[in-house]
């Protein structure tokens, strides 16, 4: 009887496309209908379950279109079985990034000879959680007068941290940062001119390719160069400032080999940051947890790593890109993941670079519309 059985097939779509699904489940066009109307029958009575993140919910739920959303719930509500990533909590939300992040972070702490494939293995078998549409909708729906102004604010903040990640400003990353251990501060003026000069280039950068949604891109990068100048403040009087800030990053002077870059330490201290946020629920010992569990080891890291390498640059920088990330992350643990574009052009051009990436990828497709959608659902080789 086993023999018979069909194992189900997690699917992931991008926001994009639930939201095409609602619309063109109400299209005034019959065949546009028809099509919609059979992919919803095969999301409910087929093989294929849907997959649904916090970050699908973020993005719905701060949609401009009222009607739309409503239609987009209405969908979601009529799946009788969908898989929501788990989180911590139990508390029947939707888990984000950062909950898979937690679960490698935690696989991969626990077998520290695991390679990243492995990890994905080990957490591939409880990422998921199965419960019905109208239930994974209905968690969101109660709490949304309180989670809407929540859900703005983060997508205003993607929009600041997409257009200071996305800017080259200092130019710096590619030197050695063995240039810059043994060095001492300049002078106050030099460095008030130094902070003056990458000010500007900061500012014009995002006045030129900032998402349109920011209100007020100067402000950004004010706000920014302020807290690096507080910053900066902080190394009067230190007798190595460069290892001051090799500290600052969490980085251990002996991690440094005469090789290693300004821009090798940055992404260092960035996955550092967000390890340090995760290690509040795990509690693991940090000095062995950031010396054994590295971005490279992490299914998440690589896809998040290959993206920031090889996803096509945009001349406007949009907040969309960081979720667009986020979504992609389930590639590892979805049998099929479908993503917009420049998403999916960025990891197939990573998948021939970095040997890594394939280890931990499955299938990802791009679509247009639901029929494209459809189709490559249907295909005989899926």
């Amino acid at each position: 009887m086993t023999g018979l059985l069909k194992r189900a097939r997690f699917v992931a779509l991008d926001s994009s496309h639930l939201i095409n699904l609602a619309r063109e489940l109400y299209a005034p066009d019959a065949a546009t209908r028809t099509t919609a109307l059979t992919l919803m029958d095969m999301l409910t009575t087929g093989n294929d379950i849907l997959v649904l993140s916090f970050h699908h919910f973020q993005e719905l739920l701060v949609y401009g279109d009222a009607r739309v959303v409503a239609e987009q719930i209405h969908v979601l509500e009529a799946l009788p079985l969908v898989a929501l990533v788990s989180n911590q909590r139990g508390d029947g939300v939707a888990g984000s990034i950062l909950e898979l992040q937690m679960a490698e972070v935690l696989a991969a702490f626990r077998s520290p000879k695991a390679t990243p494939r492995m990890v994905r293995d080990a957490v591939g078998s409880g990422i998921f959680r199965l419960t019905s549409g109208a239930e994974a909708v209905r968690v969101f729906q109660r709490e949304l007068p309180l989670l809407h102004p929540e859900f703005v604010r983060m997508a205003a903040r993607s929009r600041e941290i997409v257009a200071i990640a996305q800017s080259d400003f200092t130019g710096v990353g590619h030197r050695r940062i063995h240039e810059f251990l043994s060095g001492k501060l300049c002078a106050p003026l030099d460095i008030q001119r130094s902070l003056a000069r990458l000010g500007a280039a900061l500012e014009s950068e995002i006045l030129q390719h900032g998402d349109k949604h920011i209100p007020d891109k100067s402000a950004v990068s004010a706000a920014f160069m302020a807290d690096i100048a507080e910053r900066g403040r902080t190394l009067e009087g230190s007798d190595n400032p460069g290892l001051q800030i090799l500290a600052w990053s969490d980085v251990d002077q002996d991690e440094v080999t005469p090789d290693t870059t300004i821009g090798e330490v940055s992404d260092w201290a960035a996955f550092r940051a967000k390890l340090k946020q995760m290690n509040g629920a795990l509690t693991l010992p940090w000095q062995e947890l950031k010396r054994s569990v590295s971005e490279s080891r992490i299914p998440s890291g690589i896809i998040d790593r290959a993206l920031k390498r090889f996803r096509p640059r945009s001349a406007e920088w949009k907040g969309s890109d960081l979720i667009d990330t986020h979504l992609a992350c389930l590639a590892s643990y979805c049998d099929i993941t479908f993503m917009d574009k420049r998403t999916h052009e960025g990891l197939q051009v990573a998948r021939k670079k970095m040997k890594d990436l394939d280890s931990v990828l499955r299938r990802v497709e791009k679509a247009k519309n639901t029929r494209v959608v459809l189709e490559r659902l249907t295909r005989k080789n899926s």
